[in-house]
């Protein structure tokens, strides 16, 4: 019997169709895991779930009974838990102080709690996991990786029935994201029904009992564990094979952009150059080192920041207005904008990247998580400059995304361009980086060059169970 179900699910937001004609069932005390491109209507459809979307025609019911919920707190008092992809934390309050107002009646109460009873039990979670994060420190000066587990912990601490998971190892090294794995399957064990989205298939494969694949809305069909290899997940999903360029040839990486002084760190032309680490381990400080740099050398750069939504832009702004703002000097002429040019180039640019839908008036709030990175990346790239500062480039994207953003950054990296990556996930660095470091704890190690460690190396570098020396 189906403990979850979407029956002919439709969700339109205006004129575009996010979910259509969905007929979904789950089964209780299991793990189910849905897949699908950015925009294919994935997170659409759970924030149907959650209450936090409404259903425009369909009906969902939960344990054999309709179930219509109209707030994310109807959700609640079903025992619904969502772990979001975008944090939604009080940055003003600290840690602790989520977790009691994520726990209060009402969600405004910080004394209907007893905080001492809440702290013992958050304290038990972590040493679980063997996470370690300062509840008492306020919640905006914590790292985007702390802020993610602490999103974590906030829904296990409601002892939830149904657990929704929207890329939860986003931000985890790889021996973490075993470990939250591990816990997702002892949750599963303990009658948990767990829904994953993740667009990292390697880990659907390893704990889901069924795949969902969506693409553009609609459902594609739903697979037991095992009948699809990876590579088939990835074309079901996008529609057509993944291929991975490995062949890029670079002129000889020999010159030398700058040094950073003090350490063994150089950024050098027609190369790609990683930074590995778990997030809040010292890479917002090394990034304004490089950025210092960049001015300092005066160079052309694009910015791909660690925050897209605190950093790049402003949601309410339109992708016409965004692309205005990064490249004002390309359109304007005498202080007034050329705004047939500026609207040529933002179509054209958001039709060779697939951003969905393809409406440049559209606000940035108004699409995926996964289309807004899409979008940034291009505007970046777009005035091809000296070096591109990538934080995170992938975060969040599906497959066909990531090989188109990976790459672009291939291709751009070939003529005496440079590329500084950051990013959490070592099979991005090691795929794309010529050499790279790696952080932990503001300690820097390396470089070191491709092939040089294994990827289990790498990790006990990031978790700091290592004896090398820092530079």
């Amino acid at each position: 019997m189906s403990y979850i179900e979407f029956k002919n699910i439709t969700k339109n937001f205006g004129e575009f169709t996010a979910c259509r004609d969905i007929s979904l069932s789950i089964k209780k005390s299991t793990i189910h895991s849905i897949i699908g491109e950015n925009g294919a209507g994935k997170s659409t459809l759970v924030k149907l779930l959650g209450g936090i979307e409404s259903v425009s025609t369909g009906e969902m019911f939960l344990n054999g009974r309709a179930y219509s919920p109209d707030s994310a707190q109807d959700a609640f008092k079903n025992k619904i838990s969502f772990i979001h992809q975008h944090f939604v934390l009080a940055e003003q309050l600290t840690a602790l102080e989520n977790l009691v107002l994520s726990a209060s009646a009402d969600q405004f109460s910080l004394k209907l709690k007893n905080t001492d009873v809440i702290l013992v039990k958050a304290q038990s979670f972590l040493k679980q996991f063997g996470w370690s994060i300062d509840l008492h420190k306020k919640v905006q000066h914590l790292s985007v990786g702390e802020q993610q587990r602490l999103e974590i912990l906030k829904a296990l601490m409601q002892e939830p029935d149904i657990i929704i998971f929207d890329e939860p190892t986003a931000v985890l090294a790889p021996q973490e994201s075993e470990e939250l794995l591990k816990f997702i399957l002892q949750l599963k064990a303990k009658g948990k029904t767990i829904i994953l989205i993740s667009h990292k298939l390697h880990e659907i494969e390893q704990i889901s009992d069924e795949i969902s694949i969506l693409r553009q809305g609609s459902l594609i069909s739903t697979y037991a564990r095992g009948v699809l290899s990876i590579e088939q997940m990835a074309e079901l999903m996008i529609g057509r094979r993944i291929v991975k360029n490995n062949s890029i040839q670079r002129s000889q990486i020999e010159k030398i952009l700058f040094r950073i002084p003090d350490t063994k760190i150089d950024l050098k032309k027609s190369e790609i150059f990683g930074i590995a680490g778990i997030e809040g381990n010292g890479q917002t400080v090394l990034i304004k080192t490089f950025l210092d740099e960049f001015t300092k050398n005066n160079l052309n750069y694009g910015d791909i920041t660690e925050d897209r939504i605190k950093l790049s832009v402003f949601e309410e702004l339109n992708l016409i207005e965004h692309m205005l703002l990064k490249h004002k000097n390309n359109f304007t002429r005498k202080n007034f904008v050329d705004r047939a040019a500026l609207i040529k180039a933002t179509d054209n640019m958001v039709r060779q990247w697939d951003v969905r839908p393809p409406d440049i008036n559209k606000s940035l709030s108004e699409f995926s998580g996964g289309n807004q990175q899409k979008f940034i990346v291009a505007r970046e790239l777009w005035h091809n400059p000296d070096v591109l500062l990538a934080a995170h480039p992938t975060r969040g994207v599906d497959l066909g995304a990531q090989e188109k953003i990976h790459n672009s950054l291939l291709e751009y990296s070939k003529n005496d361009k440079t590329v500084l990556l950051i990013s959490s996930d070592l099979d991005e660095v090691l795929f794309l980086s010529d050499r790279f470091i790696i952080l932990n704890k503001n300690k820097i190690y390396g470089p070191f060059t491709k092939n040089q460690l294994s990827e289990k190396e790498i990790g006990l570098y990031m978790t700091g169970t290592d004896r090398a020396v820092g530079l």
